[in-house]
């Protein structure tokens, strides 16, 4: 599967969020291959959140900017991802709550104008799937949070480095967890991270 739109968050976490859930097979990791690093591709990804309002059916939080990057790819090998996006590139599918979610009670990008994720590990559930589990930081809390990813192809066929890394993933927190309830009784509890990310190597390690 294939990122097509333009984006920004994520995420998830977000996003992301994905290469990690390449490198859980022991026995095809080429310990002698020198280390990659990814970056994201902002014009191939994208990154979303939804949540249950009173107004419509499901409220959709995009944000269009967004940066990342994979360190210490070695083929099938450990490594981490890291995704900054950029919270005051907050856009809604109703705008006019778009400022309360901005706002003090919920996000209060004035004062963190960033969310950011980092992984911390991965469990491989298929030939293109896996579960990547990480920390998700929003405002000034930190919770850890898990992604079911989905890889365009299976990361070790071909074997060694490939040039893109393309996923989507989809996972859950709880806006409350975060700290993002207060005076917001409008909206749902359960979020709903969606992402598509596409990194793109960058060069050879030492």
């Amino acid at each position: 599967m294939r990122c097509g739109n333009p984006c920004a968050t994520a995420i998830v976490a977000l996003v992301c969020a994905a290469w990690t859930a390449v490198g859980l097979s022991a026995d095809a990791i080429d310990a002698s291959a020198p280390p990659v690093q990814y970056r994201l591709e902002p014009r191939g990804s994208a990154v979303t959140f939804d949540v249950a309002n009173i107004w419509h059916s499901n409220l959709t939080m995009r944000f269009s900017h967004m940066r990342g990057q994979i360190d210490g790819f070695n083929g099938i090998g450990a490594g981490r991802v890291m995704v900054t996006i950029d919270a005051t590139s907050l856009e809604t599918s109703v705008p006019f709550v778009t400022g309360s979610i901005e706002g003090g009670d919920m996000l209060d990008v004035a004062h963190y104008p960033a969310i950011r994720f980092v992984s911390t590990r991965c469990e491989r559930t298929g030939t293109v799937t896996a579960l990547l589990i990480g920390n998700l930081t929003i405002r000034a809390t930190t919770r850890p949070v898990a992604l079911a990813v989905t890889f365009d192809a299976d990361p070790r066929d071909p074997p060694g480095a490939p040039r893109t890394l393309a996923i989507s993933a989809d996972g859950h927190f709880s806006r409350a967890a975060f700290g993002l309830s207060s005076g917001s009784s409008a909206f749902g509890d359960d979020v709903h991270i969606r992402i598509q990310a596409e990194f793109v190597r960058e060069r050879p390690g030492p």
